[in-house]
């Protein structure tokens, strides 16, 4: 074949194959996982094609020495898992398949030889990751650094909560920095761009790049002062390229908007809850007043001999309560196990109109309780029966799990609709006006997380950790009908490892027996 036509087909086949690729690889570990499994394969392809390609063999055996190099430091003995698990690999990962991988195809030059390497390439084309997903795992090491107060020096030296991997470079560091921009978050930008400034030799980031960005974020800070200066700076360093000025000047003139000092209460108590219920390895959870409070069995009144071990972890409305052991680890495994090939990027809104967000990183799938799998019907009734409410479709939702990958997180937020809708009847979706609102959630964890992912309600100062097969329930509505503010949760970024949770949202039409309207308008 001549070679400016073994060249189109190259460039037809990998636009095809960046089309047919899933949106936000980066959000879930299982798909992570997918990838990383394929990467080994698609290395020993590679190893093939070198073998029969010696006419490029200089460029193409660099391309594949320095992909197995990073395998053998992060995989040790084939393990995947240290891979998509901890969010320095997994942010490597996902670059490779976004700027080395396409470097080999732009050298492959004959059909043949390329067969092998194009068929492990294939076995993981919907798994691909593209821009996006190299600039959310950016944006996912960022947070959990901001998140967890994590050493940017540690990072940069490849540690993350004790564990050890490949270090940073200078251009991953200063490119994390510039997602701090991107978010509005100067102060995290700069920290990361202070580090960047004495980092590596020779360096890897000019210093006119550096100062550049240092510009920006001081300016977007309303320190005018010091923006000027590391104009200086820039000019100093590069005093022919005056583009940094047309970029930074806006921002000289810019009004900044007020802080929003709720929204900077919550978020800090946020992040607190995050870094506690990450770091204290002593308990499932905690809360200001659960001292006083202790467990008990109660009965189930579906299965004979049947209790469940249930721990109130708030006295009152909501009323958060622990359920130890609610599912068994077949259970927990089989769900997951349905998931997998369902899930997609979750998003947030309202149920006429949702979008994808970065409030919430993560993917789901829903599981019907009339799909052929008789569990989670099972389960549907389980939750009934320890909750006491009414789970029977469309009161009781669908049951939605949750995957969470590198740095998956959902901001805070509440479950119910009620400050999303003008409550006119006319105005109201179909699925609120027929069934009510979101009156209560039972949540399962399906897994332990290693690292983070704790489930926290800043307004009561609360957080609970991932205990596989534990399920936790609370109220969104007082008794009176009237919603419950102290409902505002989060879950928090996963920092080592994956997290999997199931989802059960209870609407409040049906449930008039089940939960009777308080004797007070104020009651709980």
């Amino acid at each position: 074949m001549k070679p400016g036509c073994v060249w189109l087909y190259c460039a037809l086949v990998m636009n095809l194959w960046i089309e047919k690729t899933l949106e936000d690889v980066f959000a879930s570990s299982s798909h992570l996982r997918i990838l990383a499994s394929g990467e080994e394969n698609i290395r020993l392809a590679l190893r093939h094609y070198i073998s029969e390609e010696k006419r490029r063999l200089e460029t193409l055996e660099s391309l594949y020495e320095e992909v197995k190099t990073v395998n053998e430091s992060e995989f040790g003995e084939l393990e995947i898992r240290s891979v998509y698990e901890n969010p320095l690999n997994a942010f490597r990962l996902i670059r490779r398949f976004t700027t080395t991988w396409k470097e080999v195809w732009k050298f492959a030059s004959d059909l043949a030889a390329f067969r092998d390497f194009e068929s492990a390439m294939d076995t993981i084309h919907d798994f691909i990751p593209n821009d996006d997903d190299i600039e959310g795992s950016k944006l996912s090491l960022l947070r959990l650094q901001m998140t967890y107060n994590l050493s940017i020096k540690d990072l940069l030296e490849g540690q993350v909560a004790g564990r050890q991997s490949l270090p940073l470079s200078q251009r991953e560091a200063f490119e994390t920095a510039l997602i701090g921009l991107d978010i509005g978050e100067p102060d995290a930008a700069l920290e990361w761009l202070e580090k960047v400034r004495s980092h590596d030799v020779p360096p890897l980031v000019s210093s006119a790049e550096t100062f550049d960005a240092m510009a920006a974020a001081y300016a977007m800070k309303g320190d005018y002062l010091k923006a000027i200066d590391s104009i200086r700076e820039v000019i100093a360093h590069d005093s022919n390229n005056l583009d940094h000025l047309r970029r930074i000047l806006p921002l000289l003139t810019d009004k900044r908007p007020k802080p929003d000092s709720e929204r900077e209460r919550v978020q800090s108590t946020y992040r607190s809850l995050c870094r506690q219920g990450a770091f204290d390895t002593n308990s499932s959870y905690w809360a200001q007043d659960s001292e006083h409070l202790s467990c008990y069995l109660q009965r189930s009144k579906l299965t004979p001999f049947l209790r469940f071990k249930v721990e109130p972890i708030i006295s009152g409305s909501p009323g958060v309560r622990l359920i130890h052991d609610f599912l068994n680890d077949k259970e927990s495994l089989r769900l997951k196990s349905s998931s997998v090939h369902l899930i997609s990027r979750a998003k947030v809104g309202t149920t006429l109109e949702s979008y994808v967000s970065n409030m919430r990183v993560g993917k789901i799938a829903w599981l019907d309780d009339q799909s052929p799998d008789p569990l989670i019907l099972r389960i549907s009734r389980r939750i009934s029966d320890v909750t006491g409410l009414n789970t029977t479709h469309p009161t009781g939702e669908k049951l939605q799990t949750s995957n969470y990958g590198m740095g998956g997180h959902y901001e805070p937020h509440y479950d119910h609709d009620h400050n999303r809708y003008n409550y006119r009847k006319d105005k109201l979706p179909p699925d609120i006006a027929s069934n009510g609102d979101r009156i209560a959630t039972f949540m399962i964890y399906l897994n332990d997380v290693e690292a983070g992912g704790a489930t926290v309600f800043p307004r009561l100062n609360l957080w609970t950790r991932p205990v596989k097969n534990a399920a936790i329930f609370w109220y969104n509505y007082k008794q009176s009908g009237d919603l419950d503010p102290d409902t505002l949760h989060a879950g928090c970024p996963v920092l080592l490892g994956e997290k999997w949770v199931a989802n059960k949202w209870i609407r409040e039409y049906g449930q008039e027996f089940h939960r009777r309207c308080g004797l007070t308008q104020d009651g709980s």
